[in-house]
């Protein structure tokens, strides 16, 4: 998986990930290309990344 932007829910306190179109991922892009440079706190990590798309079955 390449890096880039996700998007996640805070239901409850727990983070669930937000399944976007690949229209939606490319607006999203756009739009945190605003924000740039963009701050990664990479002594805080949240967990290893999965496609759940790809884990069917």
């Amino acid at each position: 998986m390449k890096d880039g932007i996700v998007l996640f829910y805070n239901m409850g306190g727990i983070l669930y990930p937000v399944a976007l179109t690949q229209e939606q991922q490319q607006i999203l892009e756009m739009t945190a290309s605003l924000f740039s440079p963009i701050t990664i706190v990479k002594d805080k990590p949240l967990g290893k990344v999965i496609n759940l798309l790809e884990k069917k079955g």
